[in-house]
């Protein structure tokens, strides 16, 4: 299988987080992944959109691949979002969400800003009739 790249630039104006996820949820019935995976890279990605600075386009950046799928979301303010995944809280902070519903997630710094890369092993449902 070759992966699949989707990327989707979210303008900074209110109203259009929305739009992300209508692409996810089509990703995820194009490819006949598991509800459960579907609801985990949609609550990864809710909870990272809430975090885009105000007056700020945000992309997505969706690959799909044999096993995974992979996501990079940004940019955010420099040191923000990667200052959020370093604290240790005791209730639900950014780091203990993304732990609970992706496989593997990092900070990264590119020259727009720090992106947050994500990626979720995919379970597909059976073949249908």
């Amino acid at each position: 299988m070759t992966p699949d790249r989707i990327v989707l630039t979210i303008p900074d104006e209110d109203g259009f987080e929305g739009v992300a996820q209508l692409v996810l949820a089509g990703v995820a019935a194009r490819l006949d992944l598991t509800y459960e995976v579907m609801d985990d890279l949609g609550t990864a990605l809710g909870t990272l959109l809430e975090r885009r600075a105000a007056d700020g386009e945000l992309t997505v950046e969706l690959e799909v691949r044999d096993a995974s799928v992979a996501a990079a979301l940004g940019p955010f303010r420099t040191g923000a979002v990667s200052a959020e995944l370093g604290r240790e809280y005791e209730g639900v902070g950014l780091r203990r969400v993304l732990e609970t519903v992706v496989d593997r997630f990092t900070a990264v710094v590119r020259e727009d800003g720090d992106w947050i890369e994500l990626e979720k092993r995919v379970g597909r449902l059976e073949n249908r009739p």
